[in-house]
């Protein structure tokens, strides 16, 4: 099991650098091979960087029809003790709620965000996955 960040999902929608290597890793995550997670708080996040509700609507959709990925809501009272926990190691809210969630799920996070390489919390990118299984 996997924590997704948003970057990778990003990759793809606007063919970064990386995006077949991210590709790779959700078509994974698509098929139900490989299990992940992903923050409804990201998926909100691309959802306002996508803007035009059909692009929304088409991406949630999709999204949602990957056989092994859950959507995790955090509860207010979760943002507030991972807003706090980011202050101490240093990073964002964002990236706070993922190293929150990671934390507490005991997985590694997917993302391209070296950020979390100063913190106790395992990450990969996606081509590292495949080479894990």
């Amino acid at each position: 099991m996997y924590l997704i960040d948003a970057n990778v999902i990003l990759e793809v929608l606007y063919k970064r650098e990386r995006w077949e290597e991210s590709l790779r890793f959700l078509n994974a995550v698509k098929r139900g091979s490989v299990s992940a997670y992903v923050l409804h708080f990201a998926l909100h996040g691309i959802s306002a960087i996508l803007g035009r509700p059909a692009l929304v609507y088409k991406f949630l959709a999709e999204v949602l029809s990957w056989k092994g990925l859950s959507v995790v809501d955090l509860s207010v009272d979760e943002e507030l003790a991972a807003a706090e926990i980011a202050e101490r190691v240093g990073l964002d809210f964002d990236d706070g709620l993922h190293y929150y969630f990671a934390k507490k799920a005991r997985v590694p996070i997917v993302s391209f965000d070296r950020d979390f390489d100063r913190t106790d919390i395992r990450r990969l990118e996606p081509a590292q996955v495949g080479a894990e299984q």
